[in-house]
């Protein structure tokens, strides 16, 4: 396990204060330099070491004083440099520098970093899983009373929230590839006080989808500490026939504590039964553990909104922006060509990178359409109706996020699609 190491680089000053004090060059030069490490496995949350681009936040305060509007420093971002191994501010005129008078300061860190901080308060939204480590949120309040003379500012992370892992296998060793997982009404919103560390989830539950693997060996979630999982139920589906369920009263772990990762190992018997044997607690705090049976039901799974099985209307999609990895149906009707006011249905033009979606093959009013952008070429190959003019009126699902494109809700970072005729 090696900590990432990231100086903030000196700037120039003036050395003179503002009453005319001659400021001491040699204290000028001593930057803040900070380490970052998680707890435990000194890694980030998806199990790898940080990756090009990971952004946390950095609150500075005056000793003992604890954060609030006097802090030095209000959550700078800082960027994780691959090659250079280190994080760097993401602009350069937010380095950090302990105060010239060579008084203490304390910090606070938390990742993943987020702009929309209200009153030190970070919003946490559990509902979209495909991203574990854009919502597994860490933070590090352990590095107080740092000076000049001591300028190296270790930042240890640790986990505040809880995790549940899958590791599963059919025993007639099958393709699992297609497998999805459901949990049943857990809590998903909460809200996290950067200034005591404390979470207040909200009373609402939903039906979540785990994040599963390509191959369906693995299925993962991100959970709040306190779930009960004794009242939910796991509904394991492999294509349109193969259902498997564990009912609520079947497990009987006590609520799930902070800071734990819960790993269970699941057989699945295509004609008998799924047999779930709980395995070990790794990485975080340990925690307890229970074997489960799933037996296979004609019973049909609960639907989770913008998955593959139930996916959004373009109408759903206008009004739901925001939420990533979901998928969208409609009809291709057309694209834009460079502004959302010039829609065509020309194929003969060159509009390669997107199409527009409505709910209707015969829409015309552009303000029911969704224009959806496409960068991969897989995508671009299938979708554009330049190349492809008999794709207009064609019925399609399409994987992406639901964001701003022209100005307008739109479907972006698009990933997958399927014609669904």
């Amino acid at each position: 396990m090696k900590c990432k190491d990231f100086i903030v680089p000196l700037i120039c000053f003036i050395l003179l204060s503002c009453e005319g004090e001659i400021i001491d060059p040699l204290r000028v030069s001593k930057s803040v330099r900070l380490n970052a490490e998680i707890e435990g496995m000194k890694t980030r949350m998806s199990g790898s070491d940080w990756e090009e681009g990971d952004a946390i936040g950095v609150y500075m305060m005056k000793e003992g004083v604890g954060l609030d509007a006097s802090a030095l420093a209000l959550n700078v971002e800082y960027l994780y440099n691959d090659s250079t191994e280190r994080f760097a501010p993401k602009h350069a005129s937010d380095s950090l520098f302990f105060p010239f008078s060579g008084s203490s300061v304390d910090f606070i860190g938390y990742y993943p970093y987020r702009e929309d901080i209200t009153d030190f308060i970070y919003p946490v939204n559990l509902t979209m899983q495909s991203n574990q480590a854009s919502i597994d949120l860490i933070y590090s309040d352990n590095a107080t009373g740092r000076n000049m003379g001591n300028p190296d500012v270790q930042l240890t992370f640790s986990h505040r929230l809880s995790k549940i892992v899958f590791h599963i296998a059919h025993y007639r060793a099958i393709d699992l590839s297609g497998l999805s997982v459901i949990i049943t009404d857990v809590p998903t919103e909460s809200t996290f006080n950067l200034v005591d560390g404390s979470l207040s989830p909200s009373a609402a539950e939903k039906d979540i989808a785990l994040r599963v693997n390509e191959d369906g060996t693995m299925a993962e979630a991100i959970l709040l500490p306190g779930t009960d999982l004794s009242n939910r139920d796991f509904w394991f589906t492999l294509g349109d026939d193969q259902v498997y369920h564990i009912p609520s009263d079947s497990i009987s772990i006590a609520p799930l504590a902070q800071s734990t990762r819960y790993t269970f190992h699941v057989t699945l018997y295509t004609d008998e039964e799924a047999l779930i044997s709980t395995g070990e607690i790794t990485e975080w705090t340990s925690g307890s553990s229970e074997s489960v049976i799933a037996d296979r039901t004609e019973d049909d799974p609960p639907a989770i909104k913008g998955s593959k099985t139930d996916p959004y209307t373009v109408a759903q999609a206008i009004i739901n922006q925001g939420k990533e990895d979901v998928w969208v149906k409609g009809y291709i009707v057309g694209a834009f060509d460079g502004t959302i006011n010039k829609f065509v249905t020309d194929t003969t033009g060159q509009v390669t990178t997107n199409v527009a979606l409505a709910d209707l093959a015969t829409e015309t009013e552009i303000a029911n359409m969704l224009p959806v952008n496409i960068t991969l070429t897989s995508l671009k190959n299938a979708l554009n109706i330049a190349d492809n003019p008999d794709n207009i009126g064609r019925p399609v699902m399409i994987k992406g996020d639901l964001a701003a494109y022209y100005s307008v809700p739109g479907l972006r970072e698009t990933t997958d699609y399927e014609f669904m005729d």
